[in-house]
């Protein structure tokens, strides 16, 4: 593959497949090895390898997997493959059932779109790697189309874009099938924390968990990485800003986001008390630092041990219904959006009317805070968005403020909920005059963002 040159690759997390009997894959992992000449997002060289599934590569790696383990147990050469029997392998993907809804299936058609079209990807390869260049082609051994479509981007300019085709797989593109999730449900799952047989300690790092994947918008991944330091500048700060770490940007970056004093503060006992008591049992230096960590390991924890957390208060909660911590991400930004459109609207009624303006501020707002590379990304949360230029700044300024209102609103209901729980009057009086004072000071941060006229 080198052409008779030593090449030298660094990357951490490359995924190294194996058939189901551990032996290597040898096609799988020169397959794996082109892609990290591929453009990752944003156009950077190589895909992602980020997180605990090697990123991009991770995923790449686990869809082509299951052809593997379909060829193993069918005793099918990969480069043996007909085109009747990739269709009976697109057919099994549609006939697994769901390990937790029986009558349910496991993989949606956009999924088995997706898979499908990286297989054949792979596949094409594998006709390459053995000398036949047609193994994958209009009239090759498996039959494919070219299929092409149009797109218009925001500048108005037509781009066409094409994909490979096979005729088992469902015509189209892709569609999102998560949605955000909803308050109703975040109160369930923060509920649930108390239902759940586990310690003090975890049950406190569930709710800060809830808390900022509700208020942040951050990937799992990102949540994973926030330190406890960051909390600390944060609530420091004049005008508090969390430092996220981006990902799926295809190479380290970071990001600083608004965040309220009142959910900084909810953080603080958990750092001092909870956080810290754990912490002592193990090495200095760890965990590196990291705000969530393990109760027995004392090391930073794991994306998936977010997914798990929250899984596992789901299930608590009794929601039947698909939870997911992105789904956190969705709200989050689609409330951005409602929140700037609606106060918008209401003091500028007549040329929000009147006229169809431009969506370049707030697109770029909430990319801001999302970590999103693209507009297109955010669009999709959006199906049209006005603003005035002149009165923008106060509309993100009247957001901040209604955010404020809400979290203080909420948070006051749970003092009273606790006054008939486990609260003294005196302790109720204390905790209620603290949190007036954060709200306060949120209120006065969100004024200064205003610009003077």
């Amino acid at each position: 593959m080198a052409l008779g040159r030593i090449e030298t690759n660094t990357f951490n997390s490359i995924p190294f497949i194996t058939w189901p009997d551990g032996s290597p894959c040898i096609p799988a992992n020169l397959f794996i090895l082109s892609l990290l000449e591929r453009a990752g997002r944003g156009g950077n060289r190589g895909l992602s390898t980020r997180g605990s599934k090697g990123g991009s590569l991770g995923e790449y790696a686990s869809k082509i997997g299951q052809l593997i383990r379909y060829c193993y147990y069918k005793n099918i050469d990969l480069i043996h493959l007909t085109d009747s029997t990739f269709t009976t392998f697109i057919d099994s993907l549609r006939d697994e059932k769901s390990p937790i809804y029986p009558t349910a299936k496991k993989k949606s058609e956009p999924t088995i779109l997706a898979i499908g079209r990286l297989c054949l990807d792979f596949l094409e390869f594998v006709g390459r790697l053995n000398g036949n260049p047609e193994f994958v082609s209009k009239g090759g051994t498996i039959r494919i189309t070219h299929e092409t479509f149009t797109i218009t981007s925001r500048n108005g300019r037509s781009i066409k874009k094409s994909y490979i085709h096979h005729h088992s797989l469902s015509l189209g593109g892709r569609t999102r099938s998560v949605f955000p999730i909803t308050d109703a449900n975040i109160k369930k799952l923060t509920d649930a924390v108390d239902i759940l047989p586990s310690s003090r300690f975890v049950n406190m790092r569930r709710k800060i968990m809830l808390l900022l994947l509700e208020h942040t918008g951050a990937r799992r991944g990102e949540i994973s990485r926030i330190r406890v330091e960051d909390i600390l500048n944060a609530l420091n700060s004049d005008k508090p800003m969390l430092r996220l770490e981006t990902w799926k940007q295809g190479a380290s970056s970071e990001r600083l986001i608004p965040i309220h004093k009142m959910i900084l503060s909810d953080i603080i006992p958990f750092i001092d008390l909870h956080r810290r008591k754990v912490a002592k049992k193990f090495k200095k230096g760890k965990n590196d630092g990291f705000l969530f960590i393990g109760e027995t390991t004392g090391e930073g924890l794991l994306p998936d041990t977010i997914t798990s957390e929250v899984t596992a208060l789901k299930i608590a909660a009794g929601i039947k219904e698909k939870i997911s911590p992105h789904m956190f991400r969705h709200a989050f930004i689609t409330k951005k959006f409602v929140r700037m459109i609606k106060e918008h609207e209401m003091s500028n009624s007549d040329e929000f009317r009147r006229a169809l303006l431009d969506v370049k501020g707030f697109i770029a707002e909430v990319m801001m805070w999302t970590g999103h590379k693209s507009p297109e990304s955010v669009e999709r949360y959006i199906h049209l968005a006005f603003k005035e230029i002149a009165g923008y700044s106060a509309t993100v300024t009247s957001v901040h403020l209604t955010s404020a209102m809400e979290l203080f609103d909420r948070k006051q209901e749970q003092l009273v909920q606790r006054l008939k729980t486990d609260l003294t009057v005196e302790e109720y009086e204390a905790e209620l005059l603290e949190l007036k004072r954060l709200r306060d000071e949120d209120f006065e941060i969100a004024r200064k963002l205003t610009p003077s006229s």
